[in-house]
């Protein structure tokens, strides 16, 4: 069930309506979300529902398991936890791409095998539900958390349908406790849901999806575009795909504030970083977190005082980010180049001298907005590998953007949307230090009033209704 459709607007009518009738009768309310969680997750494609079900029940008792045994014994259940989420997530999204890259290895130096790729599907949210789960048994082995022994209340916090499909990936230290108390319903928690909610749909109807229409019209003829053409989809295609991925969290967060829950924040106004570093903080947040606390943090504490181990471990965290995305080497690239924009700042800990130039280009009233365009710029060269299907689309779409052949007049509609695009982020930039950007309760209420009904007018208007699958359905 997608977000953007009519049937996801009934169901959640429907489910908030029967939800809060239950106010004050917490089972009856958990067991209604774990009831909506699955059909939710059934209307994709009931066939998996078995999958997150079966892992989620095994995941349980093994953290009461674990919670209980000894330091080795510990060590077993935790291996059993990794065995079956990542084996789960390497047969699903990976094992054709090491099957096929293990293939063509083969027959370069001249051997011909047997091995064949299997006709796989995808389930939608595998990669979110993975990490989620496995979160919650890396923190039980640590001693973080104490593992839930209410077993309706850790199937709802491996299925929650706000954010199953595409995130925030939520701690069970942050949503377990939600869902293990009592919720009353807040007047004004739920309005402020609401905004969320209407500046998401607004980002992914408004803004992503007619700018996916010419990313996919330029994307599909890259062979034969100019330089400026190729620069445009690269740039359409960044503020593509932020709108669409931020506009569905905004949307999962909204919904959260629903029903009562507080999911955590995944993007803070990310192309308003100055530096590369600093743009990860502010982009799918719940992921990198992720990915810090539970691989670069423990890899590098091995040997804490030596750079050049830093550095590696920076590159393996960056290629494991870009393998979370896909099982491609458009991705294994992408995280190869984050790494390698990412050194700066780790020889900054070292230098003095790097981090006082770091320091004065991020601080600089000039220069701090240079390091913002640049910044932008990185990114937006690194995301053309997310739209390129192989490497040699992406390294033929490098070359010819940087032939610098054929740069011309943009035309109309380019025009408009530089303009739209414009107006989009100055809204963006007043708004970024609000929890979110469309956090207006402090407005007086005429203007107030105002700013929501412009906001549902510009949906209605010029929202794109075509296209309305979410871009990181994919991952």
């Amino acid at each position: 069930m997608n977000f953007i459709t009519i049937d996801y607007a009934f169901f959640l009518i429907i489910s908030f309506t029967i939800y809060w009738a239950l106010n004050k009768q917490l089972k009856a309310q958990n067991i209604f979300i774990l009831v909506a969680n699955y059909v939710f997750y059934g209307w994709w494609d009931y066939r998996f529902l078995l999958l997150i079900f079966v892992c989620a029940t095994l995941d349980y008792f093994i953290g009461i398991k674990m919670h209980k045994a000894d330091k080795k014994a510990k060590r077993i259940y935790l291996n059993l936890s990794l065995l079956l989420n990542i084996g789960v997530l390497f047969v699903f999204k990976y094992f054709n791409f090491f099957i096929a890259s293990f293939h063509d290895t083969l027959a370069s130096i001249g051997i011909n095998d047997s091995l064949h790729t299997l006709n796989i599907i995808l389930p939608v949210g595998l990669s979110f539900f993975t990490f989620q789960t496995l979160s919650y048994s890396l923190d039980i082995y640590k001693g973080k958390i104490e593992p839930t022994t209410n077993y309706l209340v850790f199937l709802s916090f491996t299925s929650f349908f706000p954010q199953l499909l595409a995130g925030p990936i939520e701690r069970a230290a942050q949503l377990i406790p939600q869902l293990s108390n009592p919720r009353h319903f807040n007047y004004y928690q739920a309005v402020d849901g609401m905004r969320q909610i209407t500046y998401g749909i607004f980002k992914k109807v408004v803004i992503a999806d007619h700018l996916a229409l010419r990313v996919n019209e330029l994307f599909f003829n890259y062979e034969h575009a100019t330089s400026g053409e190729l620069f445009k989809g690269m740039i359409f295609f960044v503020v593509q795909l932020y709108t669409d991925f931020s506009g569905y969290s905004d949307i999962a967060i909204g919904t959260g504030k629903l029903f009562g829950f507080k999911l955590v924040t995944n993007f803070r106004t990310p192309f308003f970083a100055k530096t590369i570093p600093e743009a990860w903080t502010r982009w799918h947040i719940s992921l990198t977190t992720w990915f810090r606390d539970y691989v670069y943090l423990p890899l590098v504490r091995k040997n804490k005082k030596s750079l050049l181990w830093r550095l590696y471990c920076t590159i393996v965290l960056f290629v494991l980010i870009g393998l979370w995305h896909g099982a491609n080497f458009t991705f294994v690239v992408f995280g190869i180049l984050h790494g390698l924009y990412y050194i700066p700042n780790i020889i900054s800990k070292q230098s003095s001298s790097v981090k006082k130039a770091i320091t004065y280009l991020k601080e600089h009233p000039f220069f701090s907005k240079i390091s913002i365009v640049f910044t932008f710029l990185l990114v937006g060269l690194t995301t053309v590998l997310f739209r390129a299907p192989d490497i040699h689309v992406a390294f033929t779409y490098y070359r010819r953007l940087f032939s610098f052949q054929g740069l011309g007049v943009p035309d109309a509609d380019t025009i408009k949307w530089a303009v739209i695009l414009v107006l989009f982020f100055a809204f963006e930039w007043i708004q970024q230090n609000k929890p979110h950007q469309f956090e207006i309760s402090k407005l007086m209420h005429p203007y107030r009033l105002a700013v929501e009904v412009g906001m549902i007018v510009l949906i209605l208007y010029m929202g794109f209704f075509g296209q309305a699958t979410f871009y990181y359905f994919k991952f």
